[in-house]
């Protein structure tokens, strides 16, 4: 039984380490975890059903691991986000101030062709008219719209669960130093902040909770 635990256990890390080579277009809408447990719980699931022969617990036991794992995982994401990043990976900017990033793409394997479906799919038909396009973690495509007269730049994240997007800050034409005005003017450090956002000339922010 030991011996079967285990085995489940580096297939499901064996097929997300797969998954993360694959790259985010193969990912769709999940994450990779959530695309691993989705595919094995299926799959173990249904062991017991096609064999009648093999025990209740041939698919039980595994399963019941696959679960336990993923909820581990989930609440170590959830508590130490460098390990959200090193599990899931980041999103990535393909798109800055309506400048297509073809190395972005290349390391991503997106062609020119993806790149147009997708703004497309958003109603953005001139990579121009895109302030910031970044690929998510789940391999879908997010736009901050390229900025109006009424407002010279769109509102983004400058700080999220207390880790600093400093490409955020300088599309904004902000740094460091900015930042750390900010949080001494409102007795504020980075651990306290649950998300930060602005654009050049306002800013608002929501503490943790404690």
């Amino acid at each position: 039984m030991i011996i079967f635990a285990v085995r489940t256990l580096l297939i499901y890390c064996l097929v997300i380490f797969g998954m993360r080579l694959m790259g985010k277009r193969q990912l769709g809408e999940l994450q990779p975890t959530e695309l691993v447990t989705t595919f094995l719980i299926s799959n173990l699931a249904s062991i017991c059903i096609e064999d009648t022969a093999q025990p209740l617990s041939a698919s039980v036991l595994p399963v019941l691991i696959i679960v336990a794992v993923e909820i581990f995982n989930s609440a170590l994401c959830y508590r130490f986000p460098s390990y959200s990043r090193l599990l899931e990976g980041k999103p990535v900017t393909v798109i800055r101030q309506g400048k297509v990033d073809q190395k972005a793409l290349a390391t991503l394997r997106i062609s020119g062709e993806d790149l147009m479906a997708a703004l497309r799919g958003q109603s953005v038909f001139d990579p121009q008219d895109a302030f910031l396009a970044l690929v998510e973690t789940n391999g879908s495509l997010s736009i901050y719209p390229a900025p109006q007269p009424s407002q010279p730049a769109p509102v983004l994240p400058l700080v999220v669960d207390g880790r600093v997007l400093r490409q955020n800050l300088e599309l904004l034409g902000l740094d460091d130093a900015w930042l750390e005005n900010y949080l001494m003017k409102h007795h504020l450090t980075l651990k306290k902040v649950f998300l930060l956002l602005g654009d050049a000339r306002q800013q608002e922010h929501l503490e943790k909770e404690v």
